[in-house]
Parts: C-alpha cells; structure tokens; sequence
C-alpha cells in the first residue's frame, strides 16, 4: 500500500526574507535605498502614509550592511535636503508573516 501526503497536509517550511523597516522623519516627502557598493537603485518612491514603512529586498542585504537609505524633504522651505544613514542591514524573515507597505 502506498501513502500519499498531500502538499497542505506538511507544514510550510519557512520562506527566507529580507525585510527593511523604516522609521521617517514628519517632514520626509521622499526615500530612496541604494545598495552602497554599485549604487544601483532598490527603491525609490513617495513616503507612504503609514508609518513605519516595511519593504522586502533582496535577501543578500539580510547578511550584509550594504545599503544607503535616503529621505528626502521636498517642500517649499525645507527643513533639510537630505538625511541618510549609511550601512543598513535589513532583518531575516519569514516572507510568510510579513506584510508590507511600500
């Protein structure tokens, strides 16, 4: 006799993430991520009306410090033009139990 599982009766192994969590200033209009050492784009777009934000990237920066995350203050007198913080690691998750916000 052969036994047959289904593929819902296994519990779901854990789906490895990169999750990045970002806490903004009131007056930031703009962010953007770069990934320090190429200085290529992963986001860049409006500050979402939730606070904080949640954005998966790539799972390589889940192990690594190589992103730059930017805000950016684009009112008619702004309070700065732009504040950053350099070296950013985004945390390993589930992508299972995330939910984000981007």
């Amino acid at each position: 006799m052969i036994l047959l599982t289904s593929f819902w009766d296994t519990p779901a192994e854990p789906l490895p993430a990169a999750l990045l969590e970002l806490d903004f200033d009131p007056a930031a209009e703009r962010y953007g991520v770069v990934d320090r050492m190429s200085l290529s784009t992963i986001w860049n777009g409006p500050v979402p009306p939730t606070n904080p934000a949640k954005l998966v990237v790539p799972i390589e920066y889940a192990t690594s410090n190589n992103l730059l995350v930017m805000i950016f203050d684009d009112s008619g007198s702004p309070s700065y033009n732009i504040v950053g913080n350099d070296k950013v690691q985004a945390q390993l998750v589930d992508a299972r139990t995330v939910t984000t916000n981007p």
